[in-house]
């Protein structure tokens, strides 16, 4: 027998809810903007949307016929499925290193107080967490009010991959990985005292999966940014080590993500079967100084990708990072405090700006090939910056333009130079730049929602406003298929059924 599609339940009541027993909310009159709305051939439409125990139990054309709890008016408003960030690290915090202030632990237990209340400020009541730190984890679950939190558990590194290369020793980085890959294509033995064994795709996955994790992420980083010409050693992932671990994934329905910005590392993921790339293709050799020009061989491997059954996480805001060291207005934005503390926003005009000396004194060789003073490096910089985000933002839109499967991530907080991710704020800053490379709207709002479930196998609960889904809702005062500035519009916010006032999850 052939089950019903959920969108043909649309407009029916779910049995465990009878029509005479009222919901707990109802939102009558609203305009549903849903990204399973272009798959069944309609548009947004006015509707009225109820939800009882946490989720939608109907999705009723004009005034709905069942009595509710609460009553919600959302004549000229629009209604979206809350929003979904698929790449974020929550032990980071955007531009905040001890090395930098004496107010380091202060700043940063409020800056995690603060973290989940900031994400659903903006409208995020799901994201995922790539590399899992259990007790990270726990204490944000721990919060009064926080988005739906899911994870990839560790991420599975190599037992001397790029990762290893910030810490003193074999010993110390393997402690603080214990789950790590023992690829035995390119590392026949391992360091002493470690079992081969217990580190196959195998074991590694299956413990990943034991910990709660629903995808994995691996690693393939050459670092081709390095300053100067000597580089650490390191090894790579090779395709057998990475087809291994996909199969190990796949039979247990997890989703493989890698980390890639390299042609190498994107022909990889594409001949291996990884499912989501964490990164677009933004580096290869010369390209920092390539300025706005594109190699036509990057350019094909780029539409292979969008041709490709890989998605890809473009993270537009990691990219940005670094320019943000040289954008003093961004700290002069009345938005940013919306989910950043005061004390947080003047460590970072204040302490926290010394990191665009340290970045030029790093950076400066591949800025310019010829010597330049410390000023004019500074007034170089921005310029470059610029160019090269520019690039990759039309490098974006071509992607969409061919058809790629896109998935909205941040990467909040990658924990690099600069603060070009505010949690929460960040997500419209992606949609800003996903926007100005030529993205169309609808296709922002898909990969926002309906996208990043799919691709992490969460399409039964989230992603779209369906009968038996999450109710995890946005109203809107604006549309968002009309302009992305929207994504600032929200007046309400609804997690999980519950209603939460916007204003109050605002940063102290």
């Amino acid at each position: 027998m052939r089950h019903l599609p959920l969108l043909a339940l649309a407009f029916v009541a779910l049995p465990c809810l009878a029509q005479d027993k009222p919901a707990d909310l109802c939102i009558v009159n609203v305009t549903v903007v849903s990204p399973d709305q272009q798959a069944r051939g309609h548009g947004p439409q006015t509707a009225t949307v109820c939800v009882a125990d946490g989720r939608i139990v109907g999705v009723e054309p004009g005034r709905a016929t069942r009595t509710a709890a609460v009553t919600m008016d959302g004549t000229g408003r629009f209604l979206i499925p809350g929003l979904i960030d698929s790449h974020v690290h929550l032990y980071h915090a955007p531009g905040l290193h001890r090395r930098y202030t004496s107010q380091y632990d202060t700043l940063k237990a409020a800056y995690a107080t603060q973290l989940p209340r900031s994400f659903l400020y903006y409208g995020y009541t799901s994201i995922i967490e790539l590399n899992a730190v259990p007790s990270v984890n726990q204490r944000f679950e721990a919060a009064p009010v926080h988005p739906e939190l899911y994870h990839c558990g560790q991420g599975l590194v190599l037992s001397n991959d790029f990762m290893a290369t910030d810490y003193d020793g074999a010993a110390e980085f393997l402690a603080d990985f214990p789950n790590f890959l023992h690829d035995r294509f390119t590392t026949p033995e391992l360091p002493p005292g470690y079992d081969p064994r217990e580190h196959t795709p195998a074991a590694t996955v299956a413990r990943i999966a034991e910990q709660g994790g629903r995808c994995v992420k691996l690693y393939y980083e050459e670092a081709l940014w390095w300053p100067g010409e000597e580089r650490p050693s390191f090894k790579l992932p090779s395709a057998e080590i990475v087809r291994e671990v996909v199969g190990e994934a796949h039979r247990r329905g997890m989703t493989v993500v890698m980390h890639a910005t390299t042609p190498a590392g994107h022909r990889l993921a594409l001949d291996s079967g990884v499912d989501v790339l964490a990164h677009g293709l933004w580096e290869w050799p010369g390209s920092f100084r390539a300025g706005s020009t594109v190699p036509p061989e990057v350019a094909g491997l780029a539409d292979s990708l969008a041709a490709g059954r890989v998605c890809i996480q473009p993270t537009a805001m990691t990219l940005r990072g670094t320019s943000t060291l040289f954008e003093p207005e961004l700290l002069q934005n009345a938005t940013l405090r919306d989910v950043l503390s005061e004390a947080y926003v003047e460590y970072l005009r204040t302490d926290a700006q010394v990191q665009r000396d340290l970045f030029l004194q790093r950076f400066g060789p591949l800025i310019s090939e010829t010597p330049m003073n410390a000023e004019a490096l500074a007034g170089e910089a921005p310029r470059l910056l610029a160019h090269i985000n520019q690039r990759y933002e039309r490098e974006i839109g071509r992607w969409s333009a061919h058809g790629a499967c896109l998935l909205l991530g941040t990467d909040t907080a990658v924990g690099g130079f600069g603060w070009s991710q505010p949690p929460g704020l960040a997500g419209f800053f992606e949609m800003q730049a996903w926007a100005r490379g030529g993205v169309p709207l609808a296709q922002i709002l898909h990969a926002a929602t309906l996208g990043n479930a799919r691709a992490f196998h969460l399409e039964q609960e989230i992603g779209s406003i369906e009968v038996g889904k999450r109710a995890n809702l946005l109203l809107l005062r604006d549309n968002p298929l009309r302009d992305v500035d929207a994504y600032r519009a929200i007046d309400v916010v609804i997690l999980g059924g519950r209603v939460l006032d916007r204003e109050s999850l605002r940063a102290p």
